[in-house]
């Protein structure tokens, strides 16, 4: 027998039978909702996969119809004849190669969406109009090309380019074709700038107006030049000075370096002063100076001239150096090279600035002796039955012409007067100045002496132990009367004085003791 508690429990429950039934509903309501949401899941997660594995058969079909239509595309192009084209234009080009870029890209861009879309024949078909595409725009370019084409341009313009290359350049341009011979050989103008630029002629030569007139000018100058350029030259080369010693009589060149300042008055002084000089030796002129190797042009330009100079005269001379009373035994070669040729003969050597000098005594360069002495090369057994004679051209030579003496070879340099530090006890005295050897000249009326005396009697007047500066001072005297330093003083010098020392211009009498220079020691 129920208790009554749970009678009322249950009768109350029944008598409220709808709220049981909401809460029944409820219940299940939840139940089915969180069923509905799981399955939901789990169909999305699968739909997710499968789409995923779909998308990635997509793009490697993609990917593959990409990679082939491109590799049709490249040997379709391969494919193409080159066409050949001549264009200095290089934005067009540029441009025309950015347009092609673009057209191809959409183009691709086209064939990729037609293959999402499976579409294989029209894909086909996109690359045959691609490819007439880009035949189009190569044509289109050559056509462009061909208009602009560098030759066209105007002579002004055509003058600026070509002014700046070699005249063998401009004639290697010429050969291209007959267009641009054509064109080249018109433009006068780069004639005229290469032989202003090359010779300096625009005020010894009235350029004519005519067209080819001046091409012809330049290649007559050209084939001349190359003909007195076209030699081996000899071992030694020393620079003829314009104030070099004048061992004939005073005065004797001064009215033909004024009627013939770029003639042969320098090459027919130095053979005159040398000859005053040399006892053991002598100069033999050679009377034909024509090159061995001639070439058509060459023979060509004799056949034009009129008859050519020879001996000092030419630009060209050559001779021997022989022994005096043996003109069948040389012991050296020797050549005569104007200044203007030898910038153009040793353009670039180092040793071409090194033959210009700063003494007042010197001047500037007006020609070179280009020299060999066969015996310097020789072994001592074959050298020393020719070694006085050898001595003494040399001396000669470098105290004659005041010039710097290279060693071609070597390049190696040495100057014949130099600005030297000298003691006053080694100028002064029977034995001064190297017996006297190291004086630019030894005429009591040349300006070099007038100069000396000045120079050194100021030192001593400056020091406070000269004539005008000290009652009983030294004062430079002169005498003529010996072979050997003629420069003495007069008064008193102490011993401390005769250490002074005071910079000259003096001959390098030691310059024939450098080995480097003349491959052995000439003098002691």
């Amino acid at each position: 027998m129920q208790s009554p508690n749970n009678a009322s429990y249950f009768t109350t429950l029944f008598k409220n039978k709808y709220i049981f039934g909401v809460i029944a509903s409820v219940i299940v309501l939840t139940f089915g909702f969180f069923k509905t949401i799981k399955s939901s899941s789990d169909n999305d997660k699968s739909d997710n996969n499968s789409n995923k594995n779909k998308d990635e058969n997509i793009n490697k079909i993609r990917k593959q119809h990409q990679d082939d239509i491109l590799d049709e595309l490249k040997e379709e192009i391969n494919k193409l004849k080159p066409t050949n084209i001549e264009s200095d234009n290089k934005n067009n080009n540029n441009n025309n190669n950015n347009n092609n870029n673009n057209n191809n890209n959409k183009n691709i861009n086209k064939n990729i969406n037609n293959i999402n879309n499976n579409n294989n024949t029209k894909n086909k078909t996109n690359i045959k109009t691609n490819n007439k595409n880009i035949s189009q725009h190569n044509n289109n370019n050559t056509e462009n090309k061909k208009d602009i084409e560098l030759i066209t341009l105007p002579h002004q313009i055509l003058y600026q380019i070509f002014e700046s290359i070699s005249p063998q350049d401009f004639t290697n341009c010429s050969k291209l074709n007959k267009k641009w011979n054509s064109v080249l050989t018109k433009l006068d103008k780069c004639w005229i700038h290469y032989s202003i630029d090359r010779w300096n002629l625009h005020q010894t030569y009235p350029f004519e107006e005519n067209r080819n007139k001046n091409k012809e000018y330049f290649k007559k100058k050209y084939l001349e030049e190359k003909k007195r350029l076209g030699f081996k030259p000899e071992q030694y080369i020393v620079s003829i000075m314009s104030e070099c010693s004048e061992f004939t009589e005073p005065g004797r060149w001064k009215s033909e370096k004024i009627i013939n300042p770029n003639g042969s008055w320098w090459r027919k002084r130095f053979i005159e002063e040398m000859s005053k000089g040399l006892t053991m030796t002598t100069f033999i002129l050679n009377h034909n100076n024509n090159n061995n190797n001639k070439n058509d042009d060459d023979q060509e330009i004799e056949d034009d001239e009129e008859e050519e100079e020879v001996g000092l005269n030419s630009r060209c001379a050559t001779g021997n150096i022989v022994l005096n009373g043996k003109v069948n035994t040389p012991i050296g070669a020797f050549r005569f090279i104007d200044k203007e040729d030898a910038l153009l003969k040793f353009n670039g050597d180092q040793w071409l600035e090194k033959h210009y000098s700063d003494s007042p005594y010197a001047g500037e360069v007006v020609g070179y002796f280009n020299f060999s002495l066969f015996p310097l090369d020789c072994d001592d057994e074959l050298f020393q039955p020719y070694s006085s004679q050898i001595v003494e051209f040399l001396r000669v030579l470098t105290f004659g012409t005041r010039g710097t003496v290279t060693r071609l070879k070597t390049q190696y340099s040495v100057q014949s007067i130099v600005f030297e530090q000298c003691t006053l006890s080694s100028i002064f005295g029977k034995y001064g100045f190297n017996d006297g050897d190291a004086l630019l000249d030894t005429d009591i009326t040349s300006n070099y002496i007038v100069s000396l005396i000045e120079e050194i009697q100021n030192f001593l007047d400056k020091r406070g132990v000269g004539v005008n500066a000290i009652e009983g001072g030294a004062k430079v005297v002169y005498t003529d009367k010996t072979s050997h330093n003629p420069i003495r003083y007069s008064g008193h010098l102490s011993k401390e004085s005769l250490q002074l020392q005071i910079n000259l211009w003096i001959y390098n009498s030691v310059i024939l003791q450098s080995k480097r220079l003349w491959n052995r020691r000439l003098e002691d």
